[in-house]
């Protein structure tokens, strides 16, 4: 088959293009509009604390790619269910290759269905400690904290999301406004403990007890 230069024209050229494409450009271009929207009306909410922002921008960065992935997958389904019956040994060597990347993924995944974590918390998985910053498909970024510490460096850390099936995730926000204390009274030996244990008790009521139903929440 050769190609001739006459037989071809704008016309046929726009003929040629699949409503498929149109239909792709059209979805990518509605969801960014509407993303565009939500994330502008999100900025103007100077009421609430910077990192409910940013957790709320970045919930709709990731609804936005999910709609436009499941949307070009229903867009594109004939198309590609005909290219992986035709390919299924290239597919098993992709999937080989990018085998890092559906881990990456799939370590997403398990984030959002088991609520470990989201933008503002404070976490600890892979030896990495910090204030979750970001979240994507595919990584996790975090403003890094000094070892054993919670003041923060400077740096930022990216982390694979697919760490998150070999390490436990660690969620620290709790210390953020609150954390555990233990108190060692050292009396004298003739002092009689147990005998002024509702004495003590009563002082720890009074000094904390207004604090009772916070902490119990935390």
């Amino acid at each position: 088959m050769t190609f001739d230069p006459r037989n071809w024209s704008l016309s046929s050229a726009l003929d040629a293009a699949s409503p498929d494409v149109v239909a792709s450009l059209l979805l990518v271009l509605v969801l960014w509009v509407t993303r565009a929207v939500i994330v502008k009306l999100i900025r103007l909410r100077s009421d609430l604390p910077p990192h409910v922002l940013r957790r709320w921008i970045a919930t709709t960065r990731t609804a936005f790619l999910i709609l436009v992935l499941l949307g070009l997958v229903l867009i594109w389904a004939p198309q590609l269910r005909t290219f992986a019956l035709s390919l299924a040994a290239v597919a098993v060597a992709i999937v080989v290759a990018t085998k890092e990347m559906i881990l990456c993924l799939s370590g997403s995944l398990m984030r959002a269905s088991t609520r470990a974590f989201s933008v503002g918390d404070w976490i600890e998985v892979a030896g990495v400690r910090g204030e979750v910053v970001d979240h994507t498909l595919l990584a996790t970024t975090l403003q890094e904290f000094q070892p054993n510490s919670f003041h923060y460096t400077g740096r930022t850390a990216v982390v694979p999301n697919s760490v998150l099936f070999g390490s436990p995730v660690r969620n620290l926000t709790v210390v953020r406004e609150y954390t555990f204390h233990s108190f060692a009274i050292t009396t004298e030996a003739d002092v009689n403990l147990p005998g002024r244990e509702a004495e003590i008790a009563d002082i720890v009521e009074r000094q904390y007890g207004l604090h009772r139903e916070e902490a119990a929440r935390a």
